[in-house]
């Protein structure tokens, strides 16, 4: 029983010493280098419509061993009185099937194929919890007192990463 506790333990902190948390960017993408974007959730209460897409951003062929594509989480909160949205890169090492899916409200994740040099080419989901961009869009709309409100959201999300190199 020990062991069993012991191992639940140690299982445990080797996935929160993956999450990490991460800013939104202000990185400009063009529309031309968009490759694919996978829409994961679509809300709209008459007042507030707001849309959570995963964009991948093709960098193009190339003659060496490099990554093919970017990953971004795209997030965009739109109302007469104001918009808000807000970028963050997933990753910039993606070579190839990126796939994503909502898990529940606020939860996301995405899967991709990317090289890693201690285990080469290996699956890598990343677990995106969105739900601060969520709250942070709430209050700064709270904060506009009835104004109008364009802008970026001022939150980080949180995404856990787990690897695996079974379809390899």
């Amino acid at each position: 029983m020990n062991k069993f506790v012991l191992f639940t333990t140690a299982l445990m902190m080797t996935v929160a010493a993956h999450a990490k948390s991460v800013a939104p960017t202000k990185e400009k993408i063009s529309p031309a280098t968009i490759d694919q974007t996978i829409r994961l959730a679509d809300s709209d209460d008459n007042v507030v419509k707001k849309k959570i897409s995963i964009v991948v951003v093709d960098h193009g062929l190339s003659t060496d061993v490099s990554p093919r594509y970017s990953v971004y989480l795209g997030y965009n909160s739109m109302a007469e009185m104001g918009n808000l949205s807000a970028a963050y890169l997933i990753t910039n090492q993606a070579y190839s099937n990126v796939k994503a899916k909502r898990t529940s409200a606020g939860i996301y994740e995405v899967s991709y194929t990317e090289y890693r040099e201690e285990q080469g080419m290996v699956t890598v989901t990343q677990r995106i919890d969105a739900t601060a961009a969520f709250s942070a869009d709430k209050k700064q709309r709270a904060n506009c007192n009835e104004g109008f409100c364009d802008g970026y959201i001022k939150a980080d999300i949180s995404l856990t990463e787990s690897v695996s190199s079974d379809n390899y």
